[in-house]
């Protein structure tokens, strides 16, 4: 999909247009932003006639060298970035391409993204703020930050409710809690994965003649990384603590479900002896011509029973 932004101004305010393109007739001279999502060959092909712009393939998004992710070519600026993407409670990283050159901003994708979409929104109402192509790939990168912000909120109270399942849960609830840890965990590491590239970002961007304008901005977004990976470390360091929590209450629970049976054994064990001698087939057992022998060995191993419970009650192991 080919999505071309223009500037629409009137005597107040500057908004972003947005056009869906489908022929190649339809792309602006004047677009600012190109947004290529999943493209087809055909429309890389509209771009290259109508901006002379190489982009890349989406094949090399994932490539992980920092000079393959973070450089200046003939063909402009090019930043490639993480972007959280949440489907069902599944975390993956989609990567993002972004081009400065020719005084336009080119993004190459291949998923839908929200951050996509809420920076556009702001946009359409005021996009007086952005009025370059760097001050657009820096108010996506903000966009970002604050959804990201929320996601981690999002796991600060999952976090309260996995230990409440811990700690003050039965012991049936404990599996449930080591799955929403491992998750916890897992969006935890994309995200973060994510904040550590923009900060690899952001010593080339200082560098570069497009952003320098842009230093505040810059500025004020890497102080919001650095506190969000401050955050990103608190959350890992709970949740391991949690999942070594939730390790030690299952052990804990087992190991009384394994009590319940050395008990068991324990006194069982004279009863059984009491039961295996009068079960013997000699001939002459005194006891067994006893009009009372039965009643007898009965109340023999009952008492032989309840002694061991009644030494482990005082012992305080019951």
């Amino acid at each position: 999909m080919l999505t071309a932004y223009t500037r629409a101004s009137d005597a107040s305010t500057s908004t972003l247009v947005k056009k869906l393109v489908n022929l190649r007739a339809e792309l602006p001279a004047s677009a600012v932003w190109i947004d290529l999502n999943d493209p087809t060959d055909q429309e890389r092909n509209w771009v290259r006639e109508q901006y002379a712009q190489e982009l890349q393939f989406i094949e090399e998004l994932s490539e992980i060298e920092a000079s393959s992710r973070y450089y200046r070519d003939e063909t402009g600026l090019h930043i490639n970035l993480y972007f959280l993407s949440l489907e069902n409670g599944h975390a993956r990283n989609v990567n993002v391409a972004f081009t400065i050159n020719n005084g336009r901003l080119f993004t190459l994708r291949t998923d839908e993204l929200p951050e996509i979409r809420t920076f556009f929104a702001h946009c359409a109402k005021d996009a007086g703020e952005y009025p370059s192509p760097a001050a657009l790939l820096l108010g996506l990168v903000g966009t970002r930050l604050g959804m990201l912000a929320d996601v981690f909120e999002k796991l600060q109270t999952d976090l309260d409710m996995a230990s409440g399942g811990i700690f003050r849960g039965e012991s049936r609830t404990h599996s449930a809690a080591l799955e929403a840890l491992a998750r916890i965990e897992d969006i935890n590491g994309k995200a973060r994965l994510g904040l550590m590239e923009n900060k690899r970002a952001y010593s080339n961007l200082s560098r570069d003649a497009d952003v320098k304008a842009d230093a505040n901005t810059m500025n004020e977004l890497l102080r919001d990384v650095e506190s969000l990976m401050n955050f990103s470390d608190f959350l890992a360091e709970r949740t391991q603590f949690l999942l070594e929590a939730a390790i030690g209450m299952i052990n804990i629970a087992h190991n009384k479900r394994l009590n319940v049976f050395t008990v068991l054994s324990v006194v069982l064990m004279p009863p059984t002896l009491i039961a295996s001698i009068y079960g013997m087939n000699f001939k002459y057992m005194p006891e067994l011509s006893w009009p009372w022998g039965y009643p007898m060995a009965i109340a023999l191993m009952v008492a032989v029973a309840a002694g061991p419970i009644l030494f482990l009650r005082r012992k305080g192991w019951l």
